[in-house]
């Protein structure tokens, strides 16, 4: 018989979604309305020096940068004609407001009205029925692209750093790791339960410098 699998990620579970997966697409929802603050707070065109002027422009630059303009933008009323029509990713609220609609149409809610809290509250409050929908593998990879565009657009991108010297307390590997920003001090990038606050990190550190520092009885 085969072993039912998540259909997220496609690693062995035994409902729709693995648990794994839901922490992932809870986080996900979690951060866009700070991301959408982030959005707001760099629609000003970074300064590139120059005295701005260029012999070949023959129209006045866009008074702020074009990627969170149109990540900020309306969709179009109309569908697209021309790939030419459709600039960079579909704007933040809009991709939000799709899956509220859907999830009110199939549920039989009340609209939401089109504001970033309000959309995202109604989407986590209905997580455990989308958990176990045929549509959430499509689901959570676009609120993921949603969360990495705006990441890369506003810098805020988490960074991950090696740990070098020591290892992981469960599997004794050199994986662990540490995301800039994050909630976590230390993770395991094999063991997704491996995960450590500032104090057991600095005792695991701490354990490590002392057992390469005492000599060892001979």
């Amino acid at each position: 018989m085969t072993e039912p699998t998540c259909t997220v990620c496609s690693r062995p579970s035994e409902t729709r979604t693995c648990i794994p997966c839901q922490s992932r697409i809870r986080g996900l929802l979690g951060a866009l309305p700070e991301q959408f603050v982030y959005l707001t707070m760099s629609r000003q065109r970074e300064q590139s020096g120059g005295d701005g002027r260029s012999s070949a422009r023959l129209h006045a630059p866009v008074p702020g940068d074009e990627r969170v303009l149109n990540m900020l933008g309306l969709a179009s009323r109309q569908p697209v004609t021309d790939v030419e029509d459709q600039v960079g990713p579909a704007p933040f609220l809009e991709t939000l407001a799709t899956w509220c609609e859907a999830v009110a149409d199939e549920r039989g809610l009340t609209p939401v009205k089109h504001h970033v809290t309000a959309m995202t509250t109604r989407l986590t409050a209905h997580l455990p029925w989308i958990f176990e929908q045929s549509f959430v593998r499509e689901f959570a990879e676009e609120i993921q692209d949603l969360v990495r565009t705006c990441q890369k657009i506003t810098l805020t991108e988490p960074r991950r750093e090696l740990l070098r010297g020591v290892t992981c307390p469960s599997c004794d590997g050199l994986t662990l790791v540490r995301h800039h920003p994050g909630d976590w001090a230390a993770e395991c990038t094999l063991c997704p339960s491996v995960r450590l606050d500032e104090q057991d990190y600095r005792q695991l550190v701490q354990q490590a410098y002392q057992a390469v520092s005492t000599p060892g009885e001979v």
